[in-house]
């Protein structure tokens, strides 16, 4: 192995790209592709180089000027194919971010063994994409919602990097674009969620908050019970469900249950008591899931339940999520987890968290049954209650990888975010004993009745009831959660105050009925760019509304650079354009975020 490819592979292994790192390592070369000395490639399946063997510069040069003419001001580009690697070295200082898909691995070991990318591929200048890699759509989420990448998410192109990848790969490259657009949409739509349902998640967080700090901490329950089994099973209400509860009950005392709150009720009437049932629903609606309680289960809460499902439910568990907008509040004997977005992934990652080498999944159906039914029978909202929703309906490949079963399109993103989970957690076995709905990658399909004879022998251990703070304890805590509360509260002020002037600034500017000069315009794109800078290392915008509100930002500014405007001037002037409306958005609904803030400040004076 040459000193470049093997520096090259260490930056990639380095925790940018293991698995491609581990490919290039073991990787023997079949010599279809062959290196000349002018740093040309020649295909011998197709009989050509992937450049003109004569003008290679000339092509090299005239590549460079039309992408970046194509895409000047973008924060980053996107290519089909590495090519021999030139054109992206040279291209580097012009993206805060260069994404390369290769399919052919002999390329990727070429290229990497011309070039010294180590430093780019270190430092996530560039990121390389092996689009046969069985994890390539997981790698693809993790690196397009990134910090500085996902607010711009509507600037995204696939360019084949020069004629060759267009006239020998084009069928692959029509493949990479379909998936890159479809995980790049469901990304869009996860951050066009609705803000009006964020500020009620908000408004439960912050009332939940005292509520969660007087009962048991989430690490006093990890304390005491982490890795003390290995087996767990999650019950979630689809419509397949009603067929594994004889066997369930059977082997209850077996395995430790984690339920979904939709199952509950369906599993007390067939007098099977879950150890855990998770919740973290923004609406009251899940209380008709409540209507029996039973204090040998264990209620486990995400922080944005509803409130008044919060309050009622007795014996529970309210933990944080696990990003930096709750790890701020310093309260950490309540958190981390990522509860995701429905309740079967906060199931998930609940029983990971107690460190469950085993995990059988049943009634994950994720998809109508043949009846045209959404969930189990006795499912307290109705068998049907998803059947008629209106909600874009669409085929997948079914249970057992042969036809496909009617889903919406909801439940796929559902589906897509727990195959990221799965495919993240590699040492814990996933058995999907649904025996019907939606296939779901990364986990092993097998019969309920197989997994419970195989994996259940042993009677699951009883532990003692577990404590709340002393009160004490809980009141102090209370009070700095308060005192931090009160500092967001100005945060938040002065967030809306410098985001006031500045617009106030610009409706000036704008409102003059003459030609503003390029240095006059260039100062003015520098305030914006001075408050830029403070939106981008404010803490307290790094919750879900944040997100929702930088997104925006880089929405409106995606429309300008689509424009591509050569001259500068009028470049500048329609970013500030721009840039109003998006002070018009973030000021309004940053305004909704305060009066929540100001709704619970009164106890902390």
């Amino acid at each position: 192995m040459n000193s470049i490819l093997e520096k090259n592979i260490k930056a990639l292994a380095s925790g940018v790209n293991e698995p491609l790192a581990l490919k290039l390592q073991n990787y023997k070369k079949s010599q279809r592709f062959v290196l000349n000395n002018k740093f040309n490639i020649y295909d011998k399946n197709f009989e050509t180089f992937i450049y003109d063997n004569d003008f290679i510069s000339e092509e090299l040069n005239c590549s460079f000027d039309n992408f970046l003419a194509q895409t000047k001001h973008y924060p980053f580009i996107c290519f089909y194919g590495i090519a021999n690697a030139l054109l992206i070295k040279n291209l580097t200082p012009y993206y805060k971010r260069i994404f390369v898909f290769e399919s052919e691995i002999e390329l990727l070991h070429l290229a990497l063994s011309i070039l010294d990318l180590s430093e780019e591929l270190s430092s996530g200048k560039i990121h390389l994409l092996d689009i046969t890699e069985e994890k390539v759509n997981i790698q693809f989420l993790i690196l397009f919602d990134m910090k500085g990448v996902f607010e711009y998410l509507n600037l995204f192109e696939l360019f084949p990097i020069n004629s060759y990848y267009k006239k020998f790969h084009n069928e692959t490259y029509q493949q990479t674009l379909n998936f890159a657009l479809a995980n790049i949409t469901l990304l869009i739509r996860n951050l066009h969620y609705k803000l009006d349902v964020l500020f009620l998640v908000y408004d439960n967080i912050l009332c939940n908050i005292p509520t969660m700090l007087e009962n048991i901490p989430f690490q006093r329950l990890i304390a005491q019970r982490k890795n003390a089994f290995d087996t767990a099973i999650v019950v979630s209400a689809g419509p397949s469900l009603t067929k594994q509860l004889p066997l369930l009950k059977k082997y209850q005392n077996k395995v430790f249950i984690f339920c979904a709150d939709g199952a509950l009720n369906i599993l007390l009437k067939e007098d099977i008591k879950p150890d855990y049932v998770t919740n973290l629903d923004y609406d009251d609606l899940t209380l008709k899931f409540y209507k029996e309680q039973d204090d040998r289960i264990l209620n486990i809460l995400a922080i944005g339940t509803n409130h008044n499902v919060a309050k009622k439910i007795s014996n529970k568990i309210i933990i944080l999520r696990d990003d930096p907008f709750y790890k701020n509040l310093g309260l950490n004997d309540f958190g981390y987890i990522d509860t995701g977005t429905h309740v079967s992934h906060f199931s998930y990652t609940l029983a990971l968290a107690l460190g469950f080498k085993n995990i059988i999944m049943i009634g994950q159906d994720l998809a109508y049954d043949e009846k045209g039914n959404s969930h189990s029978e006795s499912f307290a909202l109705g068998i049907d209650y998803e059947s008629t929703a209106n909600i874009q309906k669409i085929k997948c490949l079914a249970y057992g990888g042969e036809g496909e079963v009617l889903t919406h399109i909801a439940w796929n993103d559902y589906r897509i975010k727990l195959e990221y989970l799965f495919a993240c957690n590699k040492e814990v076995n996933f058995y999907n004993a649904t025996e019907g709905g939606a296939r779901i990658n990364f986990t092993k399909e097998v019969s309920f009745k197989n997994a419970c004879e195989t994996l259940l022998h042993k009677e699951k251990p009883k532990f003692e009831n577990l404590k709340p703070l002393t009160k004490n304890r809980s009141a102090k805590l209370i009070a700095k959660f308060f005192e931090k509360l009160k500092q967001d509260k100005q945060t938040c002020e002065n967030l809306l105050n410098d985001a006031k002037a500045l617009k106030e600034a610009l409706n000036n500017i704008l409102s003059k009925d003459i030609i503003l000069p390029l240095e006059f315009l260039q100062n003015v794109y520098q305030n914006i760019s001075t408050f830029n800078e403070i939106l981008n290392n404010s803490a307290f915008l790094e919750d879900s509304i944040g997100k929702a509100l930088i997104f925006n930002r880089g929405f409106n500014t995606s429309k300008v650079l689509k424009m591509h405007l050569n001259d500068e001037r009028e470049h500048l002037y329609q970013l500030i354009l721009a840039y109003k409306e998006f002070l018009t958005f973030f000021i309004q609904n940053l305004k909704t975020k305060y009066e929540i803030i100001q709704k619970y400040h009164y106890q902390t004076n």
